[in-house]
């Protein structure tokens, strides 16, 4: 459970005409495994020096409920109100790990207004909120940013998306790193039907870019220190993503994308360039399961090098951005009686093909049993 820099790409659907309102729909889902993390501290080797002290790989036991609601508030289905709320958490087993234990709260709350018959304004809030058991660099932290959407279908099968928005971002050990951001967001959407119920496929294109302009509460540092004095500007860092997106839908399902990050910070060590690409498929397989395959290669250059010959007293060592680590991801799951999911979950975490002197490996399988309602 992450959360990205810019969490406001609430893609919904194009713009449809109905005739009439539909009845509430709901669904609950809770989600009961076995995982055994190999580095649960997520420590980093530093090459030519000794490894530090970390958490041995343990198991843990993890539980995740989700639920989604919407409900059309208008007697045409003109607008439908969306609520989904998800509350998960993880306990290791090992004494060394158990300070890594976490307990994550999410919601998104959207109401969807048509305007037009080819425009509609989408009013949405992120809430994400984690809650570690060690106060020290963890991302332990807290996110609210509500959003307005405006989309617009240019063609039938062409749609377009800006929003605005604003984030409140409080990071917990620290207030420091806490920051507030107004964000900015457009999106092209095309969509090429190819006859999916005829054994076609269906090809989807996306393609877009968002800013986040943050104002962080603490102090931009220097090469040598992070004094918090009246006279040392505040840290500002104005996050760029440019991104593109391309699917394929058929009896399997096949996706591929590519993003470049670009922080621009008034602060040392914070610029930096990172570059994305991922892959992923859906593929069925005979009595019933499928196998669910990912594998994003990420790269990042830094505006300022890694020094390790001296030490730098008062910078933050705290990680706000998880998306520094190369994944490949493998899911094996099988539905039963229509309502109960099995299945186990690969994840390999590396920090190639980075080569900086900062080295990061990390493994974990999960075994899960999950029940949905409807």
């Amino acid at each position: 459970m992450r959360a990205g820099p810019c969490a406001l790409l609430l893609c919904l659907g194009g713009v449809t005409r109905a005739s009439h309102a539909d009845p509430a729909r709901y669904d609950l889902r809770v989600e009961d495994g076995v995982e055994y993390d190999s580095n649960p501290a997520r420590a980093e080797q530093i090459s030519g020096l000794p490894p530090s002290p970390a958490a041995p790989g343990s198991l843990l036991t993890r539980v995740v409920m989700s639920g989604d609601l919407a409900v059309p508030l208008g007697h045409d289905g003109s607008n439908v109100l969306v609520l989904s709320p998800s509350l998960g958490g993880k306990w290791f087993v090992a004494t060394e790990a158990r300070a890594e234990s976490v307990l994550v709260a999410q919601a998104l709350a959207s109401d969807t207004m048509r305007l037009a018959q080819r425009a509609q304004l989408v009013v949405a809030a992120v809430y994400y909120d984690v809650y570690q058991r060690r106060a020290t660099d963890l991302p332990d932290f807290r996110s609210t940013a509500p959003s307005l959407r405006l989309d617009y279908a240019m063609w039938p099968a062409v749609t377009a998306s800006a929003a605005l928005g604003y984030r409140w971002f409080t990071y917990k050990p620290d207030d420091a790193l806490s920051f507030t951001a107004p964000t900015a967001q457009l999106l092209v959407r095309h969509v090429l039907a190819g006859g999916l119920w005829d054994g076609g496929a269906d090809w989807e294109w996306s393609a877009g870019g968002s800013l986040e302009a943050r104002a962080f509460h603490g102090p931009a540092c220097s090469a040598t220190s992070c004094d918090d004095l009246p006279q040392v500007p505040r840290q500002h860092d104005r996050f760029w993503i440019l991104h593109a997106e391309l699917t394929r839908t058929s009896s399997w399902l096949f996706g591929s994308g590519a993003a470049l990050h670009l922080n621009q910070s008034n602060s040392y060590g914070e610029s930096l360039l990172r570059g994305l690409v991922h892959v992923r498929a859906v593929v069925p397989l005979p009595w019933q399961w499928s196998l669910s395959l990912r594998a994003e290669i990420v790269a990042t250059s830094y505006a300022e090098p890694v020094v390790f010959t001296q030490t730098v007293s008062g910078l933050p060592s705290a990680s706000i951005d998880d998306e520094s680590r190369s994944t490949l991801r493998a899911e094996l799951a099988r539905l039963c009686l229509g309502q109960v999911e099995i299945g186990t979950r690969y994840v390999y975490y590396t920090s190639a093909p980075t080569s900086y002197t900062v080295k990061y490996r990390r493994q974990t399988l999960l075994v899960y049993l999950a029940v949905a309602a409807d």
